[in-house]
This record gives structure tokens, sequence and C-alpha cells, in this order.
């Protein structure tokens, strides 16, 4: 075999070994490993003996998932988010704060994109908060979170739920329903609301077209309503984005025989 051959084989055989340890690298390097890592570092140092510290940081990297009951959604959120049922992180910072515990709502049946969208196989924040291109489910951040109660709550009231109170009240005293019509109630001047917030996720959209109706949707004949303080708008955007379908894994199943 001539020399320029085993040149070349050597050549190929440093490319090869440069890919496979690349391979290993990124997989050791995986943003949801890197939180379980720090996480298990936090938890050790709150084992009562060097034994079961050492027990705990030797714990293996594994992707978590909670298959939401009734429904096809499989949430993997807790792959990152791993002291949410766990009291002792109650102070401790992001992704392992303990989740406000509450009535009726177990992990098990709802897991956490039902309430607080994004995108539940997701491994990655990027990806699992939504903010890629052709997810229109992004993450509910901050008072809009109160909106994911209305798409079950919308007979009553939604304890814990202020601003999406405030803004059904809005919407009538401000006869938004004189021209808007949802679930099968209303005026048919404007569209029809009853699912705007499954075809409208964006908050900023919302606010914005409060302000300016026209400059969204030319021609329409709805008036500004650039006077109404900012917590109202804000109100009306939490009940606009409440309006939309229901999950489906929280749809009732087909009836027992």
């Amino acid at each position: 075999m001539s020399r320029r051959w085993l040149w070349a084989f050597a050549i190929l055989g440093l490319v090869n070994a440069a890919l496979f340890f690349a391979a290993l690298w990124r997989d050791y390097d995986r943003e949801w490993k890197r939180h379980q890592r720090t996480f298990y570092a936090l938890e050790g140092r709150m084992a009562p003996t060097a034994i079961e510290e050492a027990a705990v940081r030797g714990r293996r990297f594994e992707l978590a998932q909670v298959p939401v009951a009734g429904g096809n959604r499989v949430d993997r959120c807790i792959t990152c988010h791993m002291g949410t049922e766990d009291p002792r992180f109650a102070d401790a910072p992001q992704p392992f704060r303990t989740h406000p515990q509450i009535p009726r709502h177990p992990f098990e049946k709802f897991g956490c994109t039902v309430c607080h969208g994004g995108q539940d196989k997701a491994t990655t924040a990027r990806e699992a908060h939504g903010r890629v291109e052709f997810w229109d489910e992004p993450l509910l951040k901050g008072e809009y979170l109160q909106s994911a109660c209305g798409a079950c709550h919308f007979g009553g009231d939604a304890p814990g739920a202020p601003l999406l109170a405030q803004g059904r009240q809005l919407y009538a005293q401000r006869a938004c329903v004189a021209c808007h019509r949802i679930r099968g109630v209303g005026g048919v001047v404007g569209p029809d609301l009853t699912f705007v917030g499954s075809r409208r996720r964006d908050p900023e959209w919302h606010l914005r077209h409060f302000r300016e109706p026209g400059a969204l949707a030319p021609g329409s004949s709805m008036p500004p309503f650039r006077h109404l303080p900012e917590a109202e708008l804000k109100a009306l955007t939490v009940y606009m984005l409440s309006l939309r379908e229901m999950p489906s894994a929280l749809l009732p199943g087909p009836a027992k025989p």
C-alpha cells in the first residue's frame, strides 16, 4: 500500500475519532443533564449523612415524563424542574423551585403544559418554552398564566385568577357582548370570540388590538380602547387568552358500559 493511502486512512481515522468524541461530549453536556447535575448537587447538600450525599450525587441522568391522563400528551418538564413536588426546594432557584400546591390539580392528571403552555416533549429550555417556529402554544408567563384557568373554569369563578375574573366583568361592562359572540351569546357584528385564545396566543397581539384595532384588522369597526388603564387592558387580554378549547387531555372520555 502506498504512503498516500496510509496517510488517507490515518486522516480518516482521526476524523472518525474526533466525531466519536464530539458525539460523546454532546451527549454528556446536554442542557437537561446540566440541570440534573446541579439539582443532584443541591439535593446532596441536604443529605443528613455523607453516604446519602454520595448516593444522591451518584444518581443516573434520565429523561422524566408525566403521561397526562386521558390524552396523548407526555410532559417532560420535570426532567429539568425536578423539585416541583419537593417542599425542600421552596426557595430554590429555577428550574428547581417547588410548585405551589393547587387543590384538585394533581400533576399525574394535568401535567404541566395543559396550564403553562409550551412544548410538552421538548428537552431544551427554548423548545420546551415554545419559543420556536411553528409552535403556537408558547409558555404563558406572569399574570397571563391566569388565562389557562378559563379553559376549564368557564362556567364560574376561577380561584386564584383575579385578572381573569376582572376581564370577564369588563367584557360585560364595556358592552363587548353587543358586537361579539361567545358560546352562542352576543352580537354578530364582530368575529366570534369563543375560541379566540386558541387562534391568538400572543398577549402582545391582544394588547395592541385593544389599543389600535384597525392596525391589525384593517376596516374594523371596533373603537380603540386607548383610554382604558393598562390594568384593564391586561385583564381583558387574560380573558381573551382564556377563550380556547378545553385541553383534549381533560375532556370527558367515553361512557363506561
